[in-house]
């Protein structure tokens, strides 16, 4: 079976440094060495998975050439393809090519691709709609028990203060908790700090400040949990 490797990242800086690039290369290498199967090439595009593929001009020209040398197109995750369930059916139900993910295996055809997208999709739906949920509700409890600690302890400011500073530590850490395991599942696949900030963006997730996430603020998270 001959093959060509296909590896992507999402942003100019990712792909100036490299980030991402060298473990989806080393995981197709891998896999191909291992499956007896013949790399003839491995092509990097930098750009989103957003949107249609025909849209991604790397992509859509390494799809005409392994029709062309009838050989398949490997990545190493599905997302790597595309994030969008509808892209990546237009994709897999072209019977002319054949698409392999490392993550999934060999074994797994066009119709499986198709399903575990699918089911990744219903995923981060979940996901982001349990998360947004926790949150509004430790936002609204935040606010009760601040409302409360103001009205309550006119007369001592500084005890009013100490106690505002526990409540917001204690905020964080159940922040940091209710994201638990959306980070540690984030590490355990081998996300940088980068790349979990960039998972957090597209769940719409806001930081503990409300604001966006950076690769330092996913570290001081971590680190909040580890010290929990």
């Amino acid at each position: 079976m001959k093959a060509i490797g296909y590896t992507r990242v999402s942003t100019s800086e990712q792909g100036k440094s490299g980030l991402g690039i060298e473990a989806q290369k080393a995981d197709i290498q891998l896999f191909c060495e291992k499956n007896g199967i013949d790399l003839l090439d491995i092509v990097q595009e930098v750009t989103s998975a957003k949107g249609d593929y025909r849209n991604r001009p790397t992509l859509y020209t390494l799809i005409s050439q392994c029709k062309k040398e009838k050989c398949s197109l490997i990545v190493s995750k599905l997302d790597r393809l595309s994030r969008d369930v509808e892209s990546i059916a237009n994709l897999v139900n072209d019977r002319s090519i054949r698409f392999i993910v490392v993550q999934l295996g060999l074994e797994a055809d066009n119709f499986q691709i198709h399903l575990f997208a699918s089911l990744a999709q219903k995923e981060r739906d979940w996901i982001s709609q349990r998360t947004k949920a926790a949150l509004q509700a430790k936002k609204e409890k935040a606010i009760k028990e601040g409302i409360e600690l103001k009205l309550g302890n006119r007369k001592n400011p500084k005890e009013a203060n100490a106690k505002g500073l526990i409540i917001i530590k204690n905020n964080a850490d159940k922040f940091a908790e209710n994201l638990s395991d959306l980070i540690l599942n984030y590490k355990a696949r081998g996300f940088t700090l980068s790349a979990i900030s960039v998972e957090l963006n597209k769940l719409s997730i806001p930081t503990p400040r409300g604001g966006i996430w950076h690769p330092k603020s996913v570290s001081n998270l971590i680190k909040r949990l580890q010290k929990s």
